[in-house]
C-alpha cells in the first residue's frame, strides 16, 4: 500500500501543488523531490510523514510519537502569507486519507467576513466556530490501516540521521553487537519509522540473522559409508550449504555489501566470539573489514539506510524470499549528503533499483544522482517533482545544476572531483534520428574499416529530428560548460537545420546527395546502384511515384518521377542491408564518420 497523492495549499512557500505518487497496480516509480532551500521540500515530506506515525498510533502502542499528540504542528502560523487558510490531504492507494484544515478565522467568520468559501469537498465539515479541521481515516479503516503497518515497512530517515565515525572514541570503535531482545507483548511492534542512527540496532539484528542461519538452517544430510563385508555401514555427515529464511535475507545483505561496497568477489560476514561480538566483512575467507564501525562515513551511511529497510521488513509480518518482495514506502531527506559523488552516481541508484516494490519518496540537490538514476532506470523509470509549485521535469531542467556548477567553480575541490569523476564514466555520445541511422552506422564501420570510432563513441537513438531538437535546446545553456564530454547531434539531410556549436554540444547536418533516387532520411546515402539492387531484391522496399502533370489555377506543372522507402519496409530493408550491404552500397557514409572525427579531434 502506498501513497497515491498529495494536494497542499497555501501552506508556507506552496500556494498550490497536487502531486500524484502512484496509479495502478505496477511497482511504484521512485519519486525524487528537488528545489532550493525553503521552496518547502521538508514541508511536503513532514504531511507524508506525519500520516505514517498517525497509522502506526492506531495500531501499536510503541510508537515515537505518543497517542494524542503531533509529529507535525496544526497550527495557523504556517499558512501562506497573504492567505486567510491552509488545505492539505494525502491519499493511500486504499482510500485512507488524512486531511487538515487551518483557518485564520473561525469558519462562520471567514465566510461572513471574505464572502467565499475555499473549494474544496471537506469544508462543510469543519466546524462552524472552529478555526482548524483534522480529519483521519486510519480509525475508521483497522485492516487496512495494519496492513500499512504490519506487512510493509514505513520509514523516514531525516536529515540530522547520523552515524559516529570509527575515530570519535575508543568506546565507538570497539562496540560490541548483541542479540535482539524483542518484546513479544501485544501491541509493540518493535520498529521505529524515524531512522536517524539504526547502526547499532543493524548490527544486533545481523548477528540475529547469522545465529539463526548458522544454529537453525546448516543442512548437513547422513550419507552412508560403505564398509567392510559383513560389517554394517556407518553413516557420516557432510556440510550442503544453509537453507532457511535467514540464509534467504543473509544473501540479500550481501548483495547490497556488494553493491555498496562495489565489490564484485566472494565477500561474507564473520561474527567474533562471544568476549569479541564483532561483525566483519570477509573477502575470499580472509578478513577484509574487521569491524563495520571502520566503514566510511557515507558508505556507512548508506549501508545502514538500506539495512534499515530490510530489517524493518524482516520484522514485519510481509513475505520474503528475496528483495524484489520488500514492499513499503521509504522516505529520504537529502539523500546525497555525505556521499561521495560515485556513490550519488552509480551506488545510490544501484541500491534503489534493487527495491523495486519500495516507494522512495527522496529530497535532493545532486544534479549527479539525478544523471545516476536516469542511466540507470532511464528518464521515465522515475519522476522529479520541481518545488513550490510541484510540476514534473526532466533530469535535464533541474534549476539547481547551474546553481551547482557555479558553487563547484568556487571551490576548486569539488570542480576537480565532479570533472574527474564525470569524465571516468562517459564517452562522447553521438545522437541520431532513429535506430536505423544506428544499424547503418555500425554496418558502414564495419565494411569501410571504422570500427575504432564505433568504440569511442556511444550512440544514441532520440526518435526523430523533433527530439533532437530537445536535447540541443537542454543543453544549450551553462549546463553545455560542465559536461562530461562531447555530444554530438547527427540529423539527416531533409532537416533544414543549420551546423552550431555551444561548448561541447555539436549540431552537424549530414549533407544531401543530389544525384542519389532517395531524397530524404539516411537513406540519401545510398548510390543509385544500391537502389536499385534493393527493387530486384524486393520490390516492396521502394515505392515509386511517376511523372504526372498537375494543374493549378489553370498552370499545368509537370512533376519528374521520385522513389522513396516504404514506411512499412525500413525495418525489413534495414535487416537486408546489414546482412548484404558491400563497400560500395555504404560508400557515402564517410561523411557522416568525418563529421565525428573531425568533432573528436577538435
Amino acid at each position: 500500500m502506498y501513497f497515491k497523492n498529495i494536494e497542499l495549499e497555501n501552506i508556507g512557500p506552496i500556494e498550490h501543488l497536487n502531486i500524484n505518487f502512484h496509479e495502478g497496480d505496477e511497482n511504484p516509480k521512485p519519486m525524487i523531490i528537488v528545489g532550493e532551500n525553503g521552496s518547502g521540500k521538508s514541508i511536503l515530506l513532514s504531511h507524508l510523514v506525519n500520516c505514517m506515525l498517525l497509522a502506526k498510533q492506531e495500531v501499536f502502542d510503541d510508537t515515537e510519537v505518543e497517542k494524542g499528540k503531533v509529529y507535525k504542528y496544526r497550527s495557523p502560523n504556517y499558512v501562506k502569507s497573504g492567505e486567510y487558510f491552509s488545505y492539505s490531504v494525502v491519499n493511500y492507494t486504499s482510500n485512507l486519507k488524512v486531511t487538515e484544515w487551518q483557518l485564520l478565522l473561525s469558519r462562520d467568520e471567514f465566510e461572513k467576513q471574505l464572502n467565499y468559501t475555499p473549494i474544496h469537498q471537506g469544508w462543510p465539515q469543519i466546524p462552524p466556530n472552529e478555526n482548524s479541521h483534522f480529519d483521519t481515516a486510519f480509525r475508521h479503516d483497522k485492516p487496512s490501516t495494519e496492513q500499512i503497518v504490519k506487512n510493509q515497512c514505513s520509514l523516514y530517515f531525516p536529515v540530522n540521521r547520523f552515524e559516529d565515525p570509527a575515530w570519535l572514541n575508543l568506546d565507538n570503535l570497539t562496540a560490541k553487537a548483541k542479540y535482539t531482545e524483542l518484546k513479544r507483548i501485544s501491541g509493540y511492534s518493535n520498529r521505529n519509522i524515524i531512522c536517524t542512527s539504526p547502526l547499532k540496532e543493524n548490527k544486533n539484528w545481523l548477528l540475529d540473522l547469522i545465529f539463526d542461519r548458522q544454529a537453525f538452517e546448516l543442512h548437513t544430510p547422513q550419507i552412508p559409508l560403505p564398509m567392510g563385508e559383513g560389517q554394517p555401514a556407518q553413516l557420516i555427515s557432510i556440510f550442503a550449504g544453509y537453507h532457511g529464511q535467514s540464509n534467504t535475507i543473509y544473501d540479500a545483505v550481501l548483495k547490497l555489501l556488494r553493491v555498496i561496497l562495489r565489490e564484485s568477489g566472494n565477500i561474507r560476514l564473520g561474527a567474533g566470539t562471544r568476549k569479541n561480538r564483532q561483525i566483519s566483512i570477509m573477502k575470499e575467507e580472509q578478513q577484509w573489514i574487521p569491524n563495520l564501525f571502520q566503514l566510511s562515513t557515507g558508505e556507512a551511511q548508506l549501508l545502514n539506510l538500506f539495512l534499515s529497510i530490510l530489517r524493518d521488513y524482516d520484522l514485519s509480518d510481509g513475505e520474503f524470499n528475496g528483495l524484489g518482495d520488500v514492499k513499503g514506502i521509504a522516505i529520504i531527506d537529502e539523500i546525497d549528503a555525505h556521499l561521495h559523488t560515485a556513490h550519488q552516481r552509480e551506488v545510490l541508484p544501484e541500491l534503489i533499483a534493487s527495491f523495486p516494490k519500495v516507494q522512495f519518496i527522496i529530497t535532493t540537490h545532486s544534479p549527479l544522482f539525478l544523471m545516476g538514476m536516469e542511466e540507470k532506470l532511464g528518464e521515465a523509470g522515475f519522476n522529479i517533482i520541481d518545488m513550490p509549485h510541484g510540476n514534473k521535469i526532466a533530469p535535464s531542467d533541474f534549476s539547481e545544476f547551474i546553481a551547482a556548477h557555479n558553487a563547484f567553480k568556487e571551490t576548486e575541490k569539488y570542480r576537480e572531483e565532479i570533472k574527474a569523476e564525470l569524465e571516468r564514466i562517459s564517452k562522447p555520445i553521438v545522437f541520431v534520428e532513429g535506430d536505423y541511422d544506428i544499424r547503418y552506422l555500425k554496418k558502414a564501420a564495419e565494411v569501410l574499416g571504422k570500427e575504432e570510432i564505433i568504440e569511442k563513441i556511444e550512440i544514441k537513438d532520440v526518435v526523430g529530428y523533433g527530439n533532437l531538437d530537445k536535447v540541443w535546446k537542454s543543453y544549450n545553456n551553462y549546463i553545455s560548460e560542465v559536461l562530461p564530454g562531447k555530444i554530438i547531434l547527427i540529423y539527416d539531410c531533409d532537416t533544414n537545420k543549420q551546423n552550431a556549436n555551444k561548448n561541447k554540444v555539436y549540431k552537424r547536418v549530414i549533407p544531401s546527395i543530389q544525384d542519389n533516387p532517395i531524397s530524404i532520411g539516411i537513406e540519401n546515402l545510398f548510390p543509385n546502384e544500391t537502389i536499385v539492387k534493393l527493387e530486384g531484391t524486393n520490390s516492396r522496399y521502394i515505392d515509386i511515384t511517376y511523372e504526372r502533370t498537375d494543374r493549378v489555377r489553370g498552370i499545368d506543372t509537370t512533376l519528374p518521377s521520385s522513389k522513396s522507402v516504404n514506411k512499412d519496409e525500413k525495418g525489413n530493408m534495414c535487416n537486408w542491408l546489414c546482412e548484404h550491404g558491400q563497400v560500395d552500397d555504404f560508400a557515402n557514409f564517410q561523411t557522416a564518420f568525418a563529421i565525428i572525427e573531425e568533432i573528436l579531434n577538435d
